[in-house]
């Protein structure tokens, strides 16, 4: 692989799950972004977001993405969130290939609802349809193939990524 690979998504389209089945598949390294983030800030994003204010968070984000896309090729689980900054939009279109993993509200909600107390931008079902319609254009902008997740196993979801990438090359 010579380019980076971008996982965007809302929280709960499943970044997360995908990225290493991917890595695994592809055998290339994934670095899954807010993982990292909760390492360099030895804390979680919740507690963090209870002593700063959301900018911080993401000025941190676009600091630590911008710097890694430098390295070698690897696969990036990013945050929901990472879209909203125009470098880092640049960045997603010029430099690897991005996919948007989409959801509907009530798939989206389905799959965090129980995971709330980790998901500091997450109260209820109203919040998550406000997020999703302030990010959405963002997140077809910057995709090179959108995914629906909605009833797909993480396998399949795979397997339309590789697919895609095949016929890329």
């Amino acid at each position: 692989m010579n380019s980076h690979i971008f996982i965007i998504g809302m929280m709960g389209a499943g970044k997360s799950t995908i990225a290493p089945l991917l890595s695994n598949k592809l055998k290339t390294p994934y670095i899954d972004i807010d993982k990292d983030l909760v390492e360099i800030l030895n804390c979680d994003i919740v507690d963090f977001l209870k002593q700063y204010p959301e900018k911080k968070f993401r000025i941190l984000e676009s600091r630590y993405f911008l710097e890694h896309i430098k390295n070698s090729p690897a696969i990036y689980s990013t945050g929901g969130g990472i879209v909203l900054d125009k470098e880092n939009r640049n960045a997603l279109k010029k430099t690897g290939i991005t996919i948007f993993l989409k959801a509907s509200i009530q798939t989206l909600y389905d799959r965090i609802k129980r995971d709330i107390n980790n998901r500091p931008l997450f109260k209820n079902k109203t919040m998550l349809e406000h997020l999703l319609n302030q990010r959405n254009s963002y997140y077809v902008d910057c995709a090179d193939l959108v995914i629906d997740t909605d009833n797909q196993t993480p396998q399949k979801i795979v397997s339309q990524i590789i697919n895609h990438l095949n016929h890329d090359n």
